[in-house]
């Protein structure tokens, strides 16, 4: 009667993206069984002097070792180490198999994320979650972004009217990590545009312009329209509650001036 492998049936690899889950479970039960220093090669073969008892051991534990790798895996997959002979090798080429997608896949996202730019009409908070999504699939391969490097990028990648912002953060003794400068960058850019708003607030057709056009821009990076100046919100021509920009009779007064 053959002993059982303890593997846990739900963690068997099938997939690619099974891989980090399965190497973690098969790792704990190749411990839990007391043979992982033996599938990882650091328990050598007895030597030829050795007792029968021994050798005996050796083999058991082998045995052992190649049951739960092989129950560890899907059917498919035993063509890929049906001709090897150690527990090692098996061990082995499976990582392997699957180490060197991860390889190929941490270069792509690094590459990624080093030529990563804002877009002009992109929000901070878009800006920002694209960059978090690549942190992400770097981490679920098991590559870790570094907090520095991530802001360095981040810095990096904003445009040309952010040159005195970045220049500040930069020259300071010590840089802010990714999430403080994402709550530092979301409020320059609401002080730029109020500052911007400010600018343009003697000249509404010029104003409400350029609120559309704001707007319309962030409703294309988050994928939905999001009009801050709703029917029973504050206009920001006239400062009055009840309509929005649109509607603002202020500017119905001036195109009609201009006619």
């Amino acid at each position: 009667m053959g002993s059982s492998s303890h593997f846990p049936a739900e963690d068997k690899l099938r997939e690619k993206s099974e891989y980090h889950g399965w190497e973690m479970s098969l790792d704990l039960t190749l411990e839990e069984q007391e043979v992982l220093n033996h599938v990882r090669g650091r328990i050598y073969e007895p030597p030829s002097n050795a007792s029968t008892t021994a050798r005996n051991k050796l083999t058991s534990v082998e045995v052992k070792a190649k049951k739960i790798i092989r129950d560890s895996i899907n059917k498919r997959l035993m063509a890929y180490i049906s001709e090897l002979t150690t527990s090692n090798e098996n061990y082995d080429r499976l990582v392997s198999l699957f180490k060197v997608s991860d390889t190929n896949q941490v270069l792509f996202l690094r590459n990624k994320l080093k030529e990563i730019k804002k877009g002009k009409d992109e929000s901070m908070q878009a800006y920002f979650l694209r960059i978090t999504e690549i942190k992400n699939d770097l981490l679920s391969i098991r590559e870790v972004a570094p907090d520095r490097e991530l802001t360095i990028t981040t810095l990096g990648g904003l445009p040309s009217e952010w040159y005195i912002f970045k220049t500040t953060l930069l020259n300071n003794n010590v840089i802010p990590g990714f999430e403080e400068l994402m709550a530092r960058c979301i409020q320059e850019e609401t002080r730029m545009e109020e500052q911007e708003m400010s600018a343009l607030r003697g000249n509404p057709i010029a104003f409400s312009s350029h609120y559309k056009r704001r707007n319309n821009s962030r409703a294309r990076s988050k994928g939905k329209v999001e009009l801050k100046g709703g029917r029973k919100g504050r206009c920001y021509i006239c400062n009055k509650i009840g309509h929005c920009v649109r509607e603002c009779p202020d500017i119905k007064d001036t195109s009609h001036d201009d006619d």
